[in-house]
This record gives C-alpha cells, structure tokens and sequence, in this order.
C-alpha cells in the first residue's frame, strides 16, 4: 500500500529565507515591546507599514492575490491576509498562505511574525 503523500505546510516558505534577518525583522518590530500582546502590536504594526501589497500566493492549492491584511476582530493573538481570487475576498489566517514569488517588499515581517506565532 502506498503511503499518503505528506502535504507541505503553508509557511514553509520561510524555511528558505535568511534566519538572520527574519530575526532582525522580529527584534526591530519588538524592539520596545514588554510582553507577548505588544510583541503582537509591533508585529502587526511593521506588517502593515512594511508590507507590500498586492503579492502572489497560494491558499489550499489555488493561486491567489493577497490583497491585504486585517488585525483580528478580538483581543487575541492573530492575523488575516485579506485574498482576492477570482473576484471575491475572503480573510484567511496568515499561517495558511504560502508566499510566492517574487516575495513582496517586506515579506521579512510577515516570516517574522509567523515564527514568533508557532510559540505563542
């Protein structure tokens, strides 16, 4: 029997990144920040000074236009990437959009962000 085919998570695009500078991104977004809900504000904070919209994605397998993002709607830990595809938006959970290239200006926060989301 063959074994299933092990899907790619969507943030695996920042394995290919430079380290270093994804966590320089972090430290200059929380430079100043005392815990985890201001780490979360700096980050969202250089995400939407920084980031360079529209880019290329892929959500579930379709190639889509990420057009935006949206801080969450409630007091926790979050981030939506506002998705155009095929005329319609929709907002998904940056941790399922996998970035494709050219990667956006900015895109160092975004993969700054995600790994400082894997532990919180």
């Amino acid at each position: 029997m063959a074994r299933p085919r092990r899907l790619k998570a969507a943030t695996a695009w920042t394995a290919t990144l430079d380290q270093d500078a994804v966590r320089e991104a972090r430290e200059e977004a929380t430079v100043d920040c005392y815990d985890e809900r201001e780490q979360h504000s700096g980050l969202l904070t250089m995400i939407e000074q920084e980031l360079q919209f529209p880019f290329l994605a892929r959500v579930i397998g379709e190639n889509v236009t990420i057009v935006g993002m949206e801080w969450p709607d409630d007091c926790e830990f979050g981030l939506d990437l506002v998705v155009d595809h095929k005329g319609e938006r929709y907002r998904v959970d940056a941790r399922s959009v996998e970035v494709l290239e050219p990667l956006p200006a900015g895109h160092l926060f975004l993969a700054a962000y995600l790994a400082w989301r894997r532990f919180v």
